[in-house]
């Protein structure tokens, strides 16, 4: 197997468009369909569908994916230990995360983890369906995310890192108390979630719907940050998790409302492909797992 068909596949499944591939690889498109051809016979099995538009990754495909990176990146760390001078390679841990759990959830996990090993990682903060995407395509070692049942299921594993819940909140008065308080006899300002978003069906799942109270909308987005930003300049309602508005509550900058009643449970999991991992990104992987099955939890109990 030549190094050179895997560098053509990596780039291939970036740009999904093998003209396009080509003239990044700078070769003929010919020469470029017939490397790949030879990487799928050298393989075993086909790795690009290309009865779709873009051409696709296979289920296979996916898999080898993941493969052909960590071999790319064993490979060149490899040479740069051979070399009279070796120059640092940065073979990153990869991890995608939604914008919710990017700060300060996912640093902190890193902070923990980098107390026992050695890490330099990247992130891609995406929306949780790309993050998803991002896991399954090999493009990223690690999803950091809440529950995503799809991955529930081989060739796909998951660590328990944490729950929590998310709570209506709203911003506070000079004298600490709540801006808004939602009743059946007042229409609320609510911030609410984009339809498609994880968390708007999340709460429906919980609810039955949006909420559950007399309310206008005056704001929509996917992002949790933003309806944070958007409830402590106090334009409304909103729901978030507690791992992203911790500090906030405690200098009582934003203030639950009726959490016994209000508040609908999360889970926060580390997911993996099964395909063999760099040495580095195993170790973190097993760390962690030995952690979490000594009863370790990142979010504290409420």
């Amino acid at each position: 197997m030549d190094t050179k068909w895997l560098e053509d596949f990596i780039v291939l499944c970036e740009v999904r468009n093998f003209s396009r591939a080509a003239k990044a690889r700078h070769i003929t498109q010919p020469a470029f369909g017939r490397h790949i051809k030879s990487l799928e016979e050298a393989v075993g099995v086909q790795l690009i569908d290309r009865s779709t538009t873009p051409v696709s990754l296979t289920q296979a495909g996916k898999q080898f994916h993941s493969l052909a990176r960590n071999l790319l990146m064993q490979l060149a760390h490899g040479l740069s230990q051979l070399s009279s001078q070796p120059r640092p390679v940065f073979t990153p841990l990869r991890v995608a995360t939604p914008h919710s759990l990017a700060s300060p959830t996912l640093m902190n996990l890193m902070d923990f983890a980098s107390q026992e090993l050695s890490l330099e990682y990247s992130v891609d903060v995406l929306r949780l369906d790309y993050a998803i995407e991002s896991l399954t395509e090999g493009r990223s070692d690690f999803l950091f995310a809440f529950d995503a049942l799809a991955l529930h299921q081989p060739p796909f594993q998951n660590i328990a890192i944490g729950e929590g819940h998310f709570y209506l909140v709203s911003a506070t008065d000079h004298q600490g108390a709540p801006l808004f308080k939602p009743g059946p006899d007042k229409l609320t300002p609510l911030l609410r979630y984009s339809p498609e978003s994880y968390t708007a069906r999340l709460i429906e799942n919980a609810l039955g719907q949006p909420v559950n109270f007399p309310c206008h909308p005056v704001f929509e987005s996917s992002m949790c940050q933003l309806h944070k930003d958007m409830a402590l300049r106090g334009k409304g309602v909103a729901w978030l998790p507690d791992c992203l508005i911790d500090e906030e509550l405690k200098a009582q900058r934003l203030m639950k409302l009726n959490p016994d009643v209000w508040r609908i449970p999360y889970k926060i999991r580390l997911y993996r492909n099964q395909a063999r991992l760099p040495d580095v990104a195993e170790a973190f992987w097993q760390y962690l797992k030995r952690q979490a099955e000594a009863g370790w939890q990142l979010l504290p109990a409420d």
